[in-house]
């Protein structure tokens, strides 16, 4: 899947994996945030901080009536205020996906699925 926006330029499709890039890089640089897990290993006792190369494991996107929606699956460290990490998160990720790519997400999510 793709996502398809366009200017007064032309016609650009942004690949998943490349959003996932930029939501992993951006998510990890905030603070209190250790890294994202993979979004199917919500049983899995043992969570493994998945690498930049796998960032789009730990990522998902899905298209609503009025724009888009990302989920983000995250690690954060003990001793932080996890409603600060994750407000920083969302707002950190939605301004940079707009400014990148110039495409808006209604809804991101944030699941946190381990506290370390």
């Amino acid at each position: 899947m793709n996502i398809a926006n366009s200017n007064q330029f032309g016609k650009i499709d942004i690949s998943i994996k490349a959003i996932a890039d930029l939501v992993g890089n951006t998510a990890s640089s905030v603070y209190g945030v250790l890294g994202l897990v993979n979004k199917k290993s919500l049983k899995q006792p043992l969570l493994s901080i998945l690498t930049q190369e796998t960032f789009s494991n730990g990522v998902a996107i899905n298209k609503l009536k009025k724009g888009y929606e990302i989920s983000l699956y995250l690690i954060v460290a003990k001793d932080t205020k996890l409603s600060e990490v994750v407000s920083e998160v969302q707002k950190q990720v939605a301004y940079m996906l707009n400014k990148v790519f110039g495409i808006s997400f209604s809804i991101v999510n944030v699941f946190i699925h381990a506290i370390k």
